[in-house]
């Protein structure tokens, strides 16, 4: 066997240790989380219900608990059986967080169905591409949509319709509407209530029949379906829970935590049975967009953790805010520096970040690297772990809080996180250095790949720390089994998945997002990278969002020109021949932008993102 180089040859017979398994002793985070349960996803939801009878789900102030939604969740998967669906059917929702989601998304795993869940802001184009595409043979929807959804299902192959109303689940007391759209449409509550759990025995084969078809987002195209398994789902649980530490042992089923990002992103659906399975009390915000409504849970609930997107945080930022303490959780698109400070500043709180991909079900990595600024050095952090998996304590300390109301331990907690916060913000010091500007180090049994974006080859980890940026690419127990309906396609050769996502590593093993390869502008040969400007307009004081795009230039075959979009802050008279200035003392002349628009909003997806898709329609009328 030759070798082309001693790096190939080192690589082939000697494995090349991960940089950041030192980084798991200091959190405490397991190198493996295996062996991975068999169980279907909706053991989550029993498991919940039997272990966590007082924990449950808060929607505009109307409580179930998780005995509640495990009972309402069997009526309506037995009333699924008797509609004639059968194992294997889709299922296809068009629901915004809420009780309802949860309910069905359950009730359709507790019948061997497959859950196709889409966002309430979809376009008809997309709803129709959806449905002929997976195949549903009935779809859960609001009321308010039925006359779009009448029409839809003239075009595809959808049998039932099932409606609900979000106020369903409020105080209020609501009766049955009148349908004018047709007799035929199902009301998902009377189905609930019609239903005596009778459920036939289902032999499911976890890590082979899919628990939901989850469609990408379509920013550059029709969305495809990720075909997503029971046991994907199931292992990116259990890995973002060890992620996170031995704390969650102790906190598991005694807090309370603020989902307010749709359910039907692969985001916010993974972070939905997450929180089942660590048995915490789900806070949900069905509009992505109502910031004083999140607002007013934090202050009410006292949640300890909140799971958004940036554009989420960057609004809250803005409030007249108390010392709120609490934890962010943020991912879905980069977060920007300057909104992790603005928050720390307003809140008292602070920021992590996450990242990954819908093909991953999808999360693949976390920086928890706050906790050594909080805790002041990595010794104390290591300390603290290693005293949390001592044998007994976490069981002790866990059951000792069952004595205490979530109120209570949102309170407590929320009090010390706003101290550390302050504090650690007062008195800065090298060995107490939070990593920013990253996206953390991989989940247990995440495996990476660095692969060199112009020639294909693979390099090093070494490389990457030494600066060689690479395109990623991931593999793990939650990949997807390949995009619908073809297993294995996305898939290359060696079982990874490619992000598109442009990658540096630092020593540690934290990776940081340079940019997307589809983001990435080539400028007469030149590289410019649209996230790095990003950042640096973020420090323009006058600047509330930015966008940076490339179009394509009309003079030169090939190349791209620059062009960004800045929504000022509304306090701030903003105008281009500013921004320029402060730009070009800031960029190589190459990156300078030919195009610079001034908008009163930046367009964002029904996630929050920014749609660059829109901007860049924009930007070709602009030519």
């Amino acid at each position: 066997m030759r070798f082309a180089s001693i790096t190939e040859f080192k690589n082939k017979w000697f494995k090349e240790k991960p940089p950041w398994l030192e980084e798991y002793a200091v959190f405490g985070i397991p190198e493996s989380c295996e062996p991975y349960p068999t169980d279907p996803v909706y053991s989550l939801l029993v498991n919940a219900a039997h272990r966590f009878k007082t924990q449950g789900i808060i929607q505009y102030d109307y409580r179930l608990t998780y005995p509640e939604v495990y009972e309402q969740t069997m009526r309506l998967a037995t009333a699924f059986r008797a509609l004639g669906l059968e194992k294997g059917d889709r299922v296809i929702t068009l629901l915004p967080t809420s009780i309802q989601f949860i309910i069905a998304d359950y009730a359709i795993s507790m019948a061997g169905l497959v859950h196709i869940p889409c966002n309430t802001l979809e376009v008809q184009r997309i709803l129709i591409h959806k449905c002929q595409q997976g195949g549903p043979k009935a779809m859960i929807c609001l009321d308010t949509q039925l006359d779009t959804i009448m029409e839809i299902k003239k075009q595809t192959p959808l049998k039932h319709i099932i409606a609900t109303r979000l106020l369903d689940y409020s105080k209020e007391t609501l009766s049955r509407p009148k349908f004018t759209q047709g007799s035929d449409i199902l009301w998902m509550k009377q189905l609930i209530h019609d239903y005596v759990p009778d459920l036939p025995n289902m032999i499911i084969e976890t890590d082979k029949e899919l628990e939901t078809l989850l469609f990408t987002g379509g920013t550059t195209g029709l969305p495809k379906g990720c075909m997503l398994t029971h046991r994907n789902i199931y292992a990116n649980c259990i890995q973002t829970l060890c992620a996170f530490g031995p704390i969650t042992r102790i906190l598991e089923g005694n807090m309370a935590v603020l989902l307010g990002l749709p359910f039907s992103h692969s985001y916010g659906h993974i972070a939905m049975h997450t929180m089942t399975l660590a048995g915490f009390t789900q806070i949900l915000i069905p509009d992505a967009r109502d910031t004083k409504s999140m607002l007013q849970m934090i202050q009410t609930y006292h949640p300890v953790l909140q799971i958004g997107v940036p554009t989420q945080f960057m609004k809250l930022a803005r409030e007249t805010l108390p010392d709120l303490g609490i934890l962010g959780l943020s991912g879905s698109a980069p977060l920007p520096e300057r909104v992790q400070h603005e928050f720390e500043e307003q809140a008292s709180s602070s920021i992590l970040e996450g990242y990954g991909l819908s093909e991953m079900s999808p999360a693949t990595h976390l920086n928890t690297s706050l906790l050594i600024r909080l805790l002041k050095n990595k010794f104390v952090v290591s300390l603290s772990s290693k005293a949390l998996l001592t044998p007994g304590l976490s069981f002790v300390l866990k059951h000792s809080l069952h004595w205490v109301s979530n109120d209570t331990v949102g309170k407590i907690t929320n009090q010390v996180i706003a101290k550390l916060v302050k504090a650690s913000r007062n008195k800065r010091n090298e060995l107490a250095e939070e990593k920013r500007k990253t996206v953390g180090i991989p989940y247990p049994d995440t495996q990476i790949k660095l692969v060199d974006p112009e020639t294909k080859k693979r390099i090093t980890f070494q490389q990457a720390i030494n600066g060689k940026r690479a395109e990623m690419y991931v593999k793990g127990p939650q990949r997807m089994l390949g995009y619908w309906p073809v297993p294995g396609s996305g898939i290359d050769d060696e079982g990874y998945i490619a992000t598109g996502d442009v990658v540096v590593v630092d020593k540690s093993g934290y990776f940081y997002i340079v940019d997307r390869t589809k983001d990435m502008i080539i400028v007469s040969g030149y590289k410019v990278y649209s996230k790095e400007l990003d950042e640096i307009l973020y420090e323009h004081p006058g600047v509330e969002m930015a966008a940076t795009i490339g179009i394509p230039d009309l003079e030169r075959e090939g190349s791209e020109r620059v062009a960004v979009f800045i929504e000022p802050k509304s306090d701030y008279k903003l105008d281009v021949e500013e921004i320029k200035s402060y730009l070009q003392t800031r960029i190589p002349k190459y990156a300078l932008p030919k195009v610079i628009e001034v908008v009163d909003k930046i367009p964002l997806t029904e996630v929050q993102k920014v749609d660059k898709k829109q901007l860049r329609e924009l930007a070709g009328s602009l030519l």
